[in-house]
């Protein structure tokens, strides 16, 4: 079964751009993971710094092991992000089957 992930992070003032460029580095990275169906970032039309990413998977074992690449690979692209972060955020998660 299908896993969707919709994670809404909140970036720093003034970095949305800079959010962007970083973001569709990992993202040509993720999208050649196996199960990789969606790895997409959205931003808002009324506040730019707020931003979302769109993730799907072909099922719960290859979002694992994704999940698993971001821990043990080159954690460059992600620090990164989140770098970029608004201070003092933690973005949400959330998990949908499909």
């Amino acid at each position: 079964m299908a896993i969707r992930h919709v994670i809404t992070i909140q970036v720093a003032p003034g970095r949305a751009d800079d959010f962007a460029r970083a973001f569709k580095a990992l993202r040509a990275i993720v999208q050649q993971q196996d199960g990789c169906e969606q790895y997409e970032l959205f931003q808002s039309v009324d506040d730019p710094e707020n931003v979302v990413l769109l993730e799907r998977w072909a099922s719960q074992e290859l979002l694992d092991r994704h999940m698993e690449a971001e821990r043990a690979q080159d954690r460059s692209a992600i620090d990164t992000l989140v770098a970029l972060w608004a201070p003092g955020s933690t973005p949400t998660v959330e998990r949908f089957e499909l």
